[in-house]
Formats: structure tokens, C-alpha cells, sequence
């Protein structure tokens, strides 16, 4: 499919501009933050949606500045783009570039004979035709669904020895050296094809250090209302423990736990296991900080009665 890769303003665009309503998220407020990896700056409504949907783990380096695509205005980063709309409500103004499909990689839905009946661990979108499921469904619940990835827009399928699968906004594979769900670098595919500039990649410096984290849960299979043991051990990329540092433990429907790690980088707890459906697969994130460097993991269980 081919990318358009002229701007074209619209007579809404061409109105905004003539009325000097403000471009787009720059002009809503002080905040911005500076990337040296790639040389870009995120700033207003877009920095606090990439402050509150897990940062550089979940969009990646910025790629792009914030460029005008009337009448919205688009920023790109690794995995995915960022598109603000000066029409929505406010708390839907910013969210993921449906992207998926001008790149291609949408295929055609399900037929009527696979479409999956009765399987609680198997969700059919009807929307697109395709189902989501397993740790891959967990990953698309934990980050909102269609309102927040979109729906899925491929069945699982394996690229490079890896298990992956497009939603409307974002490609994403099973990593099994980590045992997650992780965003691939569809925010490049889509700005290379659309002529967007790039940093060259020599920019993207190499990661200053991360904790490893690694969560082990008490059981695997529980009822709601009972309790979740969970331990967690934080060490540097040299294996070595790492004291004091804060660990947070978010499960959906619950409180975070949070916890400190102690002299051998290990901290422990329990949380209660909210209402869930039966047989429903529940993603537990871990996060640790040390102030300086972070780290997750996830696992999960299953609620049963």
C-alpha cells in the first residue's frame, strides 16, 4: 500500500490556522522533555500521555518532532506514533496513530468457521475479525483495549522465530528469554515509509544499565477475595542484589503494593486477588527503582473457583 507522504491541509486545518487556535499539544503548557538519544523533545499533552502509558517501555525513543497533519498533529517514536485531536474530550485527545493499516499489514478477518465459541482465554473481536488471546490478550487489557492499542488486525503468527501480532496501532511479540509481551519498532516502519526525518541510528545510545527483576508467585491458580503471595528479586546487569530499592507490584482491579528491597535485593508481600471472571488469566507488572535505574517483569495466575 502506498504511503501518502505530502501534507494536505484540510479546511478544518486551514481554519485552526487562520483563527490561531493553538497547533496542537506544544502549546499546552511548559512541560517537555529532552531526548540526546535521538535529539527530540516531547512536550505538553503528548509527554504526559507518554509519562502515564509506560514511557519508553511502552512508545520508545521519540523519533519525530510533533508535525502537523491537519487537523490533528502526529509525534512518532520507536514502536509506535502519537496522534492529538483538538475535537475530542480532553481525557481522548491523545492516543495511538491507527497505523497498522496504512502499512499493509492488516489481513482479512477470520471466516465464520474459526471464529472461536465459549474459550475464556480467547477473546473474537468482532470489530476486525480477529481474535486475541493468552498473554497477548492480557498485554492489549493491561493497555486499554481497542481505546488504547486498537484491535488486533492479524491472528498470531511467527516472523523471524518470533510468535507476533498487529493491533491497529502497534505490532507486538512474545519475548521467551523474558517470558513477556513487548511493542516492536512499528513507529520507524511507519515514519521511514511516510519520509518523516529520523535520527540516524549511530544516536540511539545504549542503555545506561537496568535492573533485572524477577517476581515469583505463591500460587498459580486462586480464588477471588484470597491472598497472592508474591516475592521479588532486584539485582544490577551484573547480577549483583540491589538494597533499597522501591519495588511496586500492579495488579488490575487492585491497589498497588509497594515494597523495599532488602540487604540480598529481595523484597516479599502479599495482595488480595480481586473479582475477576472464572478461568480469566491475570498480568501481574513489577517495577523496580533504585532512583536512578528501573526494570519489570511480568507474570501472572489464574482466578478459578
Amino acid at each position: 500500500m502506498r504511503i501518502r507522504t505530502g501534507w494536505r491541509y484540510s479546511a478544518l486545518g486551514l481554519a485552526l490556522i487562520l483563527l490561531r487556535i493553538p497547533a496542537g499539544p506544544i502549546g499546552q503548557g511548559p512541560e517537555e522533555r529532552f531526548f540526546p538519544e535521538t535529539g527530540h523533545t516531547v512536550r505538553g499533552l503528548f509527554l504526559r500521555f507518554f509519562e502515564e502509558h509506560g514511557g519508553l517501555a511502552f512508545l520508545g525513543y521519540p523519533i519525530t518532532p510533533a508535525l502537523p497533519d491537519p487537523p490533528y498533529q502526529i509525534q512518532c517514536f520507536q514502536f509506535t506514533c502519537l496522534r492529538w485531536d483538538p475535537l475530542a474530550a480532553p481525557e481522548d485527545a491523545v492516543g495511538l496513530l491507527p497505523i497498522a493499516e496504512a502499512l499493509g499489514l492488516v489481513t482479512p478477518p477470520l471466516p465464520p468457521s474459526r471464529i472461536p465459541l465459549g474459550r475464556p482465554f480467547r477473546r473474537y473481536v468482532a470489530e476486525t475479525g480477529h481474535t486475541v488471546s493468552g498473554m497477548f490478550l492480557a498485554f492489549w487489557l493491561r493497555h486499554g483495549g481497542a481505546r488504547g492499542i486498537g484491535n488486533p488486525v492479524t491472528e498470531p503468527f511467527v516472523e523471524n522465530g518470533r510468535l507476533v501480532q498487529v493491533f491497529e496501532g502497534m505490532k507486538v511479540t512474545w519475548d521467551p528469554r523474558t517470558r513477556t509481551v513487548r511493542p516492536m519498532n512499528l513507529g520507524e516502519q511507519y515514519a521511514r515509509a511516510r519520509g518523516l526525518a529520523l535520527p540516524a541510528a549511530a544516536r540511539l545510545a545504549p542503555s545506561s544499565g537496568r535492573l533485572q527483576v524477577r517476581a515469583i508467585l505463591g500460587r498459580p491458580v486462586l480464588g477471588a477475595g484470597q491472598a497472592q503471595r508474591i516475592v521479588v528479586f532486584v539485582t544490577d546487569e551484573g547480577g549483583q542484589p540491589v538494597p533499597e530499592a522501591g519495588v511496586q507490584v500492579r495488579v488490575p482491579g487492585a491497589p498497588p503494593l509497594a515494597m523495599i528491597t532488602d540487604l540480598h535485593g529481595m523484597a516479599q508481600g502479599a495482595f488480595p486477588i480481586p473479582a475477576a471472571p472464572s478461568g480469566a488469566l491475570v498480568e501481574v507488572q513489577v517495577v523496580a527503582s533504585d532512583g536512578v535505574r528501573r526494570g519489570e517483569t511480568f507474570t501472572s495466575y489464574r482466578v478459578w473457583p
